[in-house]
């Protein structure tokens, strides 16, 4: 399952049978299996439903949502235990239940999650006092969970890395061609609002996947390579916010000036560095220039030609100008600090093994002498 042809995943879905169907029928199912065969016929139903309840779309929030069930049964059981050693089932005893086990809960700031199942759990245990409920609850709820979060772990959509990478490299284009058609002199002026919001949704969706990779069996041996695409789609995420607020500043500019050569030429000498960075950073193709001469190059256009304007642009102009320029530079900090963060992860391995060879061979010279 874990290797599933991703053709075969694409027609799947057409016909509703998605990866979180998949993995929830087959997480209550074996959940029944493994009940059944431990238990026999004792409430068969609790480790089916707990599968079903806590699968997520990631290990993480499956695991979160199967604590926080498991502690609102103990919580709940506890309180039906109290309760109904001294009262029968009826109004006043589910109200005193309710009252002592929900009160209890959100004074101790519990998840809501788990102070919704203290009141469920405390109704049925008070229903099934005699039965042995609570025991049965906790240990087959346990084996759903177990069995849901192994699941989780074990089927994933195929090629996950790939996909997420490509997602955030074409958002990462995007984002360049959004930036450079933002200028009233470029082509692309009428498809940049549109570029701008699909490279957000993009990226949004490489991080989503991201997460859901985490914690799975398949993660394992691309796990350096997806802290790092990570932090990389982390640097993209601020950098489109930076992206949207200088859109936002152009569109107020008078048009003569959102379509200057030297507007042009600031906004794609930043647009390309964008593009640099995402090429280089999520993907295997060569590039031909170095990332920190373009980031160079980008910021002394910057620089020039806002000393420039200074002279001969009207105060109010010139104010909007500024927050364009302001937007254009933090960009450019952006991707420095993002390719540093990049280039330091990188060399952290090499550095760690040069130290324990030289830890290694000190301790060989001191046996020696």
């Amino acid at each position: 399952m874990k290797s599933m042809n991703e053709g075969l995943q694409d027609r799947l879905e057409k016909y509703g049978l998605s990866l979180y169907m998949i993995r929830i029928t087959l997480a209550a199912s074996l959940s029944w299996v493994a009940v059944h065969s431990l238990y026999g016929d004792h409430y068969l139903y609790f480790a089916p439903l707990a599968a079903i309840l806590i699968t997520q779309s990631s290990v993480k929030a499956s695991l979160e949502k199967g604590a926080y069930r498991l502690l609102g049964i103990v919580l709940g059981g506890i309180v039906s235990l109290i309760v109904g050693r001294f009262f029968d089932v009826g109004a006043l005893s589910i109200l005193l239940m309710l009252l002592l086990g929900i009160g209890v809960a959100t004074a101790c700031r519990i998840n809501i999650q788990a102070v919704s199942q203290v009141g469920v759990t405390s109704v049925l245990a008070l229903t099934f006092y005699h039965d042995g409920y609570i025991v049965w609850r906790v240990a087959e709820t346990l084996i759903g969970v177990l069995i849901a979060l192994a699941i989780n772990m074990i089927i994933v959509p195929p090629k996950g890395f790939v996909k997420v990478k490509s997602l955030a490299l074409e958002g990462s284009l995007l984002l360049s061609d959004a930036l450079s058609g933002l200028t009233a002199g470029s082509r692309g002026t009428a498809s940049a609002p549109a570029a701008l919001k699909q490279s957000g949704e993009l990226l949004a969706k490489s991080d989503r996947l991201q997460k859901e990779l985490h914690y799975t069996l398949s993660h394992f041996p691309c796990r350096k390579e997806l802290g790092a695409l990570s932090q990389a789609t982390s640097h993209l995420g601020r950098i489109h916010a930076y992206v949207k607020g200088i859109a936002e500043e152009i569109a107020l500019l008078p048009a003569h000036y959102a379509a200057a050569d030297w507007m042009i030429e600031v906004v794609t000498a930043t647009a390309d560095c964008i593009a640099l960075y995402g090429t280089r950073t999520l993907s295997d193709a060569e590039c031909g220039r170095s990332l920190p001469e373009s980031l160079r190059r980008a910021r002394d256009v910057q620089l020039a030609w806002f000393a420039e304007l200074q002279g001969e642009c009207p105060l109010a102009a010139f104010r909007d100008l500024g927050a364009v320029f302001s937007h254009l530079n933090r960009i450019l900090e952006e991707i420095e600090r993002a390719d540093y963060a990049a280039v330091s992860a990188a060399a952290q391995p090499a550095k760690a093994n040069t130290a324990r060879a030289v830890r290694f061979l000190q301790k060989g010279l001191s046996h020696k002498l």
